[in-house]
């Protein structure tokens, strides 16, 4: 399928005019999806993804963590949407359950599970006691363009004070999107959050807006998962 991605792009009615399909990869992070509001340049509102079109409002929870900027800098638009990833560190987790085991409360499962948990509470100082971090990598409305390719407007995230995976990388064509993927895989047991693949998008937003959605999914991006971790343990 990835090997397939460009070639796709390229058949596609109206063409792009010739020259590499610059991607951009990035590490899919195993955390919880959330969108985040800012009306002249103030943090308003976040949610979760929900299924795409409504979220669970968690604003109070949001403003806890500190990944979060409460307020923009002036070059920021009036509106703007920012789309990330709340997840929780693997050193915060356990942690998190090395304090549940003591305590005789329930223990997570996983990462994913416990930022989930932690953002869904009704007492917002218990979300503020656990260590909860933002990787923020897209947008939805806003009210000028946000930028001439993907790579430029996560260059402009960082500006305004969002943190942006650092393993993301440009890539001229597939071949080095694989290289990125073997790389970002062969670090993957060192880092201090859970990642279940790479994401590679288009970096031209106007090719991104040529290609559109087939429902919910973006014909200009795709996801390579990582294969199953496995390990062996003695019965």
């Amino acid at each position: 399928d990835v090997t397939g991605f460009v070639p796709r792009i390229r058949r596609f009615p109206t063409p792009p005019e010739d020259g590499p399909v610059v991607l951009v990869a990035e590490p899919k992070i195993d955390g919880l999806s959330v969108s985040l509001r800012y009306q002249d340049r103030t943090f308003v509102r976040g949610a979760t993804r929900g299924d795409g079109a409504e979220g669970e409002d968690i604003t109070v929870n949001l403003r806890t963590i500190a990944d979060i900027p409460a307020q923009l800098p002036t070059d920021a638009p009036d509106t703007l949407e920012v789309r990330g990833e709340v997840y929780m560190p693997k050193s915060a987790f356990a942690a998190l359950n090395a304090r549940q085991e003591a305590a005789g409360e329930k223990i997570f499962a996983n990462p994913r599970n416990a930022a989930a948990g932690s953002l869904r509470q009704l007492d917002a100082t218990i979300t503020a006691s656990r260590t909860l971090s933002l990787f923020a990598y897209a947008w939805g409305e806003i009210s000028e363009e946000p930028a001439g390719t993907h790579w430029s407007f996560l260059e402009r995230l960082r500006d305004w004070g969002f943190p942006v995976n650092p393993l993301a990388q440009q890539c001229a064509g597939t071949e080095e999107a694989l290289a990125v993927y073997k790389k970002i895989a062969e670090t993957r047991p060192n880092l201090d959050y859970d990642i279940d693949g790479v994401v590679y998008k288009v970096d031209r937003l106007d090719w991104q807006a040529r290609l559109g959605f087939v429902s919910r999914a973006p014909r200009w991006a795709i996801a390579h998962k990582f294969p199953a971790e496995q390990a062996t343990t003695v019965l």
